[in-house]
């Protein structure tokens, strides 16, 4: 009878992370893809037999049952549990190299005053930071209180006609803005609570495959400045769906602009350079009064 041996730390860990804990019976013949208790089983049944290749994670269950297989072909066979077992230790690896692989990074670039004081929009960028393509990703993002998911409407443009009795009238121009065809659309989820209220962008059908450290750019959210002032806290909760990737969820912590903050969203729009900074920007301001 051979002497019973303590199998190593070292091994039991290979064991451990090769098979993320799911016993290869319950998950080939029962379905069962969870982390169940068990134990670590010796196939050819020596347990002073600790090579790798020798072991295997089985639920309490069926290691019982499998030390205690009858010598018939209904029991389970070594070859048969190895067999479930490699296969098992391929499923994991390839799980794990996939969501290792693909990883995403959410940012906001830019608060865009879509009614300069009084409305403004979010910039934000979706970037692949991992190895291998995104494909079909979907951002979902919580919408706080007041917030919506369709971007606020552009004011309407005034044009100065002459007046046939002389001087000048404005007339009212609708702003022409082509609708964001793949904005955010609001969708009721359970992502973050119970039928919450969840703003939605899915790539286009035409594209949706994102390269590794390629980036989306993706306008959208309606603020209105009297819900968040100048200087307020936003916190932004998201989830990034993908194909073979896991669901990367986080939180985005955003202070609205100040002041001047607000031009150097976009300078170039205000007649600035498009590289001032904000101490430029207030010498100028400072200059300005003064004269």
């Amino acid at each position: 009878m051979s002497q019973r041996k303590n199998i190593p730390a070292d091994i039991q860990k290979q064991v451990l992370l090769k098979s993320r804990r799911r016993c290869c019976l319950c998950f080939w013949l029962d379905g069962v893809d969870e982390v169940v208790k068990g134990q670590i089983a010796h196939l050819d049944q020596d347990s002073s037999n600790n090579k790798v290749e020798n072991l295997a994670f089985l639920c309490f269950d069926h290691h019982d049952e499998y030390d205690g297989r009858p010598n018939v072909s209904k029991g389970f066979q070594r070859q048969e549990v190895a067999q479930w077992r490699d296969e098992l230790y391929k499923e994991m690896e390839y799980r794990f190299r996939s969501v290792r692989s693909r990883k995403v990074q959410l940012t906001v670039y830019r608060f865009d005053a879509v009614d300069p004081g009084v409305t403004f929009r979010l910039d934000l960028r979706l970037k692949n930071v991992g190895e291998a393509t995104i494909k079909n990703a979907t951002l979902s993002i919580r919408l706080p209180e007041n917030v919506t998911a369709e971007s606020p409407p552009k004011p309407p443009v005034r044009h100065s006609m002459p007046h046939p009795l002389g001087g000048e009238y404005e007339i009212p121009m609708p702003s022409v803005d082509l609708p964001e065809m793949f904005g955010f659309d609001e969708s009721t989820e359970n992502f973050f609570e119970p039928s919450g209220r969840v703003g939605i962008y899915s790539m286009h059908p035409m594209n949706r495959g994102l390269l590794p450290d390629h980036s989306l750019e993706i306008s959208g959210l309606g603020f209105r400045n009297e819900d968040y002032p100048d200087g307020a806290e936003l916190t932004l909760e998201f989830r990034v769906d993908a194909d073979e990737m896991d669901p990367q969820m986080g939180k985005l912590q955003l202070i609205v602009p100040t002041e001047l903050e607000w031009l150097l969203q976009d300078p170039e729009r205000y007649g600035l350079s498009k590289d001032i900074t904000l101490e430029e920007l207030e010498q100028q301001v400072n200059t300005a009064d003064d004269s």
